[in-house]
């Protein structure tokens, strides 16, 4: 039986098997799609989960945003190249000359050089944005535009005020009215009263002391953020009609042109390098490059404080998959699924650990590593080193991130971390996973950093 046929099966055994509430998930072959739901939308009020459940998208959001950042260049109304300033003339950072320097292309490649999240609430008004501008403004740059490749929600929500400005509405707006109904992407939602209208999965998070899940009390937490994802739900199915028209040169479902094929085609190539030696490659514009045994996937991740989603793309296959789970344990489940999706169509599937190999001089990568959110210190262990992440500023997404992992060695200045050291934030891990994730201790801008192929963290000097 092909694992299309079997998605039922598989999703509710996975559901069960990681006893997370919910999960819901959509799978775009070619021309065919196919879907599956199972587990509870709301594990208090007893509402089931089904096809036709809305969820969180997470950071998935930062790909819709690119999307429609896309459409107005192909529009011609916005410059790539040109000084985000230009379209948003709010930003005004404490240095002149990184108004002039910091571009579009800067933005949607994670390689602004802003403070990556500044959380600052600015209320749920149609004027939030541009208030969270104001905070972007008062923090210190990170490092040069275009030093590195670091992940940063700040470009992506000076991308966000740039769509207000040129279509002349709210970001909640724009993206319900200017991208997903023309989409085709009927049940996508900014805003909790438009949730009100759909079966919504609302997110749960842990409680350590019962173990068991509990609703979240702030599920559409931080509205400011909502560009880059903090507010954005909509059904699995709808990211698959999104990722069709990644997959059929810019077509959106009505037949309609919503991006040129050349746009689409210069979202999908790399425009920006990773540093890590494995799976991560590098970023697109708006879309993260994955190496899958020589396979080149794109896609994005997501999480809120009570939800996870994910989003990978084959675009030679033309194979798409979505998940999308209503707690932050949903990685194996996405292992679960993602691996028998794509390793039956596509003959992919992430790359396992690397073998050990010598990393250099392991003294001259002891220490502290920062960024707004988290302190990752490293020290010697064994034949690698020992990696304690706790956050340096306690927000919903952060308070429970406090774990002390083991760094493999596996080439000069690189490591990975596996079992269930990879399920980084899952707090309740399988004991048994083949997932891998890369880090490397790199020297740019001046500093030294610690990248986990596409979070960079400075090193602080003590």
């Amino acid at each position: 039986m092909a694992v299309t046929d079997r998605l039922d099966e598989l999703l509710a055994e996975s559901v069960k098997r990681h006893g997370v509430p919910a999960a819901s998930i959509a799978v775009r072959v070619g021309d065919r799609q196919y879907e599956a739901a199972a587990g509870w939308a709301n594990v208090d009020a007893r509402i089931e989960a089904t096809p036709d459940t809305v969820f969180h998208f997470g950071s998935v959001t930062k790909t819709l945003t690119a999307t429609l950042v896309a459409r107005l260049i192909d529009q011609g109304k916005v410059d790539l190249d040109a000084p985000i300033a230009r379209y948003v003339p709010e930003f005004a950072p404490r240095d002149p000359r990184i108004a002039q320097q910091l571009t579009v292309h800067h933005c949607l490649t994670h390689t602004a050089g802003l403070t990556s999240i500044v959380f600052a609430e600015t209320g749920r008004n149609d004027d939030t944005v541009t208030r969270q501008i104001e905070v972007i403004n008062d923090e210190p740059q990170y490092h040069p535009p275009g030093a590195l490749l670091s992940y940063c929600n700040s470009g992506i929500l000076l991308l966000g005020r740039l769509i207000e400005r040129q279509l002349g509405k709210p970001w909640h707006a724009a993206i319900v009215q200017d991208l997903a109904q023309p989409l085709g992407m009927q049940a996508v939602v900014a805003q909790p009263e438009q949730a009100l209208r759909h079966r919504y999965a609302v997110g749960h998070v842990f409680e350590p002391r019962d173990r068991q899940w509990v609703t979240d009390p702030q599920p559409f937490w931080m509205p400011g953020h909502a560009p880059a994802g903090s507010t954005c739900a909509g059904r699995a199915r709808d990211l698959m009609t999104f990722a069709a028209m990644h997959l059929d040169g810019g077509r959106a479902a009505s037949g309609a042109t919503f991006l040129s094929t050349g746009m689409v085609s210069r979202m999908q190539e790399r425009a920006v390098d990773s540093p890590v030696s494995f799976l991560q490659t590098g970023w697109g514009l708006g879309w993260i490059h994955y190496d899958w045994g020589g396979r080149r996937i794109i896609g994005h991740d997501g999480s809120t404080a009570g939800s996870n989603a994910y989003l990978r793309i084959d675009p030679e296959r033309r194979v798409a998959a979505a998940l999308l789970v209503n707690c932050r344990a949903g990685l194996p489940v996405y292992e679960d699924l993602f691996s028998a999706i794509f390793g039956a169509l596509c003959d992919a599937w992430e790359p396992g650990a690397p073998p050990m190999r010598q990393a250099g001089n392991l003294d001259g990568y002891v220490g502290s590593y920062t960024d707004r959110m988290l302190r990752i210190d490293l020290a010697r262990a064994g034949e690698g080193l020992s990696m304690a992440i706790a956050p340096a500023m306690s927000t919903p997404l952060t308070k429970n991130l406090v774990q002390r992992l083991e760094l493999h060695p596996c080439g000069p200045g690189q490591f990975y971390v596996d079992g269930p050291d990879a399920m980084l934030g899952v707090p309740n891990p399988p004991a048994h996973t083949r997932l891998a994730r890369p880090y490397a201790v790199i020297e740019a801008a001046g500093a030294q950093w610690l990248h986990s192929g596409s979070a960079a963290f400075r090193r602080k000097d003590e």
